[in-house]
């Protein structure tokens, strides 16, 4: 077959011209610009060349809106959102030294600060290497956190826990040069969930538990997607019709992260995500390419049962497979944490957790688990929760929602996101607290899509309109998004609702549905069946 644009070794040899990205990569390794930051905190923001400001993102930070503010965002590397207390104590601590109290919780399920100096990142990146932490590769094209099940290990229900093989991935990822300049960023899950929370469907590469029986025996092992992702070309990821043993996910990662690397498309930014290769070759073209590196054929396997429901947060109190353990779940609207709080988080998990296993889990929906909790420590530890005013037993509406950072610190936004899902949140629950049906609300400031809005029940896009002359905040409303079952984006339904009406016209939206679903029916479904038209004639009515 021939490649549909040149490869990597035809980039590298100068032989095709190149976007001012990929010259950049060139000139030098992303990587490399590590020396260059400990420079730049000596000499300050104002000696920073341009294009390093570039690199800086493969160290996770990003400047902070506006860009000439001489302030930075920053992402960390957590594997699969696992933290401990120690872990959790310093992160909390650094955001409350160095970025005004925000240790944001993110999709991908790490922590981002704000309003860094960069006279303060080289004693950022010790306090955190001080813990076992990183920042390399957190973002920029480069392999960015792999996110997993938060509940990987102690799932009653989980087909397979995926941590050593999402832990054997990342460490082979981080700090490797051989995949430290890929044409775009690089997002991968690894997963055992029995519902596939880690969201596989949306990730450049997804791998997720997978059963089967031969001769007889009952045998747990991994499927693989590849080639999803969202943004303003969203697409969902392909299924290999492959199964994989645990000790292979590696070298089939590693397989498919050299076919990016090498193949993936680098003459247009807008098109070098690893999802338009996969959408140009196609699962069988892929299947044989990994073989090819592999040197050996991969076992087939055709049998993927989907999950009905993957809109779980693992959220709530729920007995784990160990023993007489508990995990329990608490919720923060669009991952806002300010104000030391992730550190008394640390503080409840080193006093309530069994002795030597203090944990803390991120989520993907921005939301954390203390996990390894005695039966006989959770009255005290609701009660400690409840004293810090935590919530361990959310609405629908509070559990339901995601935000991206929005407007507030990001240069690509064009309207509020986290206010004003926090915001909203209390207003649903005051305002429209008879409904008590699930519903998924996220809100992204761009089509970047970093709030998820494209598989959100109800996903709010960013947008600007004038009232009385004037420009205010609004959003695109979007309905019907689900991964799993009937997987599929949502689509637009209304255009520029005024951002302090919003949950008016979310509380007209549920009150159509109530009345015309059918028994059972989910939202999403019900969004299948009825015209838009018609819902939309149901909102006027209300």
């Amino acid at each position: 077959m021939i490649d549909i644009q040149p490869n990597f070794a035809a980039v590298k040899q100068g032989l095709i011209p190149v976007t001012p990205q990929e010259k950049l990569k060139l000139e030098k390794d992303g990587l490399d610009v590590i020396h260059d930051i400990y420079r730049y905190a000596k000499t300050g923001f104002a000696s920073i060349e341009d294009t390093d400001f570039d690199r800086m993102k493969w160290y996770g930070v990003y400047r902070q809106k506006p860009k000439e503010s001489g302030y930075f965002m920053m992402r960390i590397k957590v594997p699969g959102g696992q933290i401990n207390a120690a872990q959790a104590r310093k992160l909390s601590e650094l955001g409350d030294r160095f970025g005004h109290g925000f240790s944001d919780i993110t999709t991908r399920q790490t922590i981002q600060y704000h309003w860094l100096r960069i006279e303060d990142i080289p004693v950022i990146f010790a306090e955190l290497e001080s813990v076992g932490m990183t920042t390399s590769g957190a973002c920029g094209d480069d392999t960015r956190n792999i996110v997993g099940c938060p509940v990987a290990g102690i799932d009653p229900e989980e087909i397979i826990d995926g941590t050593p093989q999402l832990q054997e991935v990342s460490n082979a990822l981080t700090d490797n040069r051989e995949f430290s300049n890929l044409p775009r960023k690089y997002k991968i899950s690894i997963s055992g969930c029995c519902i596939q929370c880690a969201q596989p469907d949306i990730n450049c590469v997804g791998v997720f538990g997978l059963k089967r029986v031969v001769n007889g025996v009952a045998e747990a092992g991994y499927g693989i997607k590849v080639g999803g992702g969202l943004s303003s070309a969203p697409k969902l990821a392909q299924t290999l019709p492959v199964f994989l043993k645990p000790e292979q996910v590696w070298p089939v990662t590693e397989a498919v992260s050299k076919i990016f690397r090498d193949h993936g498309y680098r003459l247009k930014r807008n098109n070098a995500r690893f999802k338009f290769l996969v959408a140009d070759w196609g699962a069988e073209r892929m299947t044989e390419e990994v073989e090819a590196l592999l040197g050996y054929a991969l076992e087939r396997h055709t049998d993927f049962s989907i999950p009905k429901d993957q809109e779980t947060d693992h959220l709530g109190i729920h007995k784990q497979k160990q023993g007489d353990l508990y995990w329990v779940g608490v919720c923060f609207p669009g991952g806002r944490l300010r104000n030391s709080i992730l550190s008394k988080i640390g503080d409840l998990a080193a006093q309530y957790c069994a002795a030597g296993q203090d944990a803390i889990r991120l989520t993907n929906k921005q939301n954390l688990l203390i996990i390894n909790v005695p039966e006989a420590n959770l009255p005290k530890l609701k009660a400690e929760l409840d004293a810090l005013g935590l919530d361990y037993n959310p609405t629908n509406f509070r559990k339901g929602c995601v935000s991206c950072t929005g407007i507030e610190f990001c240069n690509l936004a064009v309207a509020e996101t986290k206010n004003r899902m926090v915001q909203l949140v209390e207003q649903l629950e005051a305002e429209s607290g008879w409904y008590k049906g699930k519903i998924r609300i996220h809100f992204s400031g761009c089509p970047s899509s970093c709030g998820q809005h494209q598989i959100a029940d109800i996903g709010f896009r960013g947008a600007r309109t004038k009232v009385n002359g004037e420009q205010v905040d609004a959003y695109d409303a979007f309905i019907g998004g689900r991964l799993g079952h009937n997987r599929r984006f949502n689509e637009l339904f209304k255009g520029k609702i005024i951002a302090k009406d919003v949950h008016l016209f979310i509380d007209k939206l549920l009150r159509t549905y109530e009345r015309l679903k059918n028994e059972g029916e989910t939202f999403a479904d019900f969004t299948d069946r009825v015209p838009k038209a018609e819902i939309l004639a149901g909102l006027d009515l209300q």
